[in-house]
């Protein structure tokens, strides 16, 4: 059975590519454009795991990981910020906030994919196969 992805962007762009790299691996990927949206797509569909952009209109990148892990604690979320200065810093409080792993902007899609496999403990080769 497939696993399931929330990506959460505000960028387009990024949201597009990302779900085509997870589509590729055979992930069911679910979109949200900003944090309030992500939240309430979480609420009706509980992905695997969720991947959010730090910095989004209506509510950032700490406010979402800090909502989805009151209401779901065991929520596996990854939290990624550009290279910009205090992106780090963001990083280091959203797994502070309960994100199991981070990951910076720009990255590669064999890093993103390795990370979220990681993340659900599962080798590599079964979702690329």
């Amino acid at each position: 059975m497939a696993k399931s992805i929330l990506i959460i962007d505000d960028d387009v762009s990024l949201r597009s590519l990302l779900k085509d790299i997870f589509e590729y691996a055979n992930y069911e990927v679910y979109l949200a454009c900003n944090g309030k949206e992500g939240v309430e797509s979480y609420r009706r569909i509980t992905t695997d795991i969720v991947l959010t952009d730090m910095y989004m209109p209506e509510k950032d990148g700490l406010e979402t990981i800090r909502e989805i892990k009151k209401e779901f604690p065991q929520a596996k979320i990854i939290a990624m910020s550009g290279g910009y200065k205090g992106g780090e810093d963001l990083l280091h409080s959203a797994r502070n906030l309960g994100a199991i792993d981070s990951i910076r902007k720009p990255f590669n899609p064999d890093d993103i994919i390795r990370v979220v496999n990681s993340t659900l403990g599962e080798n590599i080769a079964e979702n690329t196969a």
